[in-house]
């Protein structure tokens, strides 16, 4: 058995490999002080792990909040808002090798008044569009390695595009925050052009700590999509494309969730509080790579 065998027998039978290493500065930790940031891959991926989420243990709740916008040639216009969570159940399958099983359920909100809604109509064209729930769960996991960061399945139809190399984060330490910045550009199972940005800050001492092992953290960015997608191919945005901003933080548990959001969530699905590991038939991505023909 290879060591990318031994990866994904892990991930599916949840077996913790090996004990976590502390992370180290090269550097004094004072407070305030700008840090020398570990510069190998090892210690750059713990990091990562632990500025996303955790080494394993309770799930890791982000709360996010966002708008989506409306990008043509000669306008910007604000069309509606969403409210969301995304949950990580983190494992530790090596060394220096984490699984994340996640989950996502967002609901869109009117603008002006915040409450949920389920339909819009276009300022565009006039149209009524649906705006159901997104309910997402990736029962294969994401493996997050010093090689870089994977679903199993979008690695094997498209190798080329999670090609393993060293990781090398983006980021800084300043004033005690420390800062990283990621970019993501979607393979073609999403109609292109594709890309999500974002920043992420937390407190440089805990994510380089032994304690806690959730540390605090939030996040900012955006994502770009082809107008040439439901629902918005239906508004009347075409020639155009829509981008979503959203910001996220990290809190303790469901219950520290909005009472209105975490009550719609619970309503929708008895699946929001587990983790996706067990879900039954294929995954997510599995069931998009077969629909849309990618084998």
């Amino acid at each position: 058995m290879n060591r990318r065998d031994l990866l994904q027998a892990a991930a599916v039978m949840g077996v913790g490999v090996g004990a976590p290493r502390l992370l180290v500065a090269e550097g004094t930790v004072a407070t305030g002080e700008k840090l020398t940031l570990p510069s190998d891959p090892e210690s750059q991926c713990r990091a990562m792990v632990r500025a996303y989420g955790n080494e394993g243990g309770p799930p890791c709740v982000w709360k996010t909040r966002g708008k989506v916008f409306a990008v043509q040639e000669d306008a910007v216009t604000p069309l509606y808002g969403f409210l969301g969570s995304e949950t990580g159940w983190w494992k530790q399958v090596e060394e220096h090798v984490w699984v994340r099983y996640p989950s996502t359920v967002s609901f869109f909100t009117d603008l002006q008044t915040g409450e949920f809604i389920d339909q819009y109509a276009s300022p565009f064209n006039g149209a009524t569009v649906t705006l159901p729930a997104s309910f997402i769960r990736h029962k294969e996991g994401q493996c997050y390695t010093p090689m870089g960061q994977w679903f199993g399945s979008m690695k094997r139809v498209f190798p080329g595009h999670y090609a393993e190399k060293p990781l090398h984060l983006d980021w800084a330490d300043d004033n005690g925050v420390l800062r990283i910045q990621e970019g993501s550009r979607f393979p073609p199972i999403l109609p292109q052009p594709s890309l999500e940005y974002a920043s992420l800050f937390a407190a440089t001492h805990e994510i380089l700590g032994e304690e806690p092992r959730q540390p605090t953290a939030a996040a900012g960015g955006w994502n770009i999509f082809s107008a040439t997608r439901r629902p918005w191919n239906e508004m009347g945005i075409l020639p155009g494309h829509v981008i979503w901003h959203f910001d996220a933080v990290k809190v303790p548990s469901f219950e520290d969730l909005d009472a209105g959001y975490l009550e719609h969530a619970r309503a929708l699905s008895p699946a929001f509080e587990q983790s996706p590991e067990h879900d039954e038939g294929p995954s997510f991505f599995e069931r998009i790579i077969e629909m849309r023909g990618f084998g």
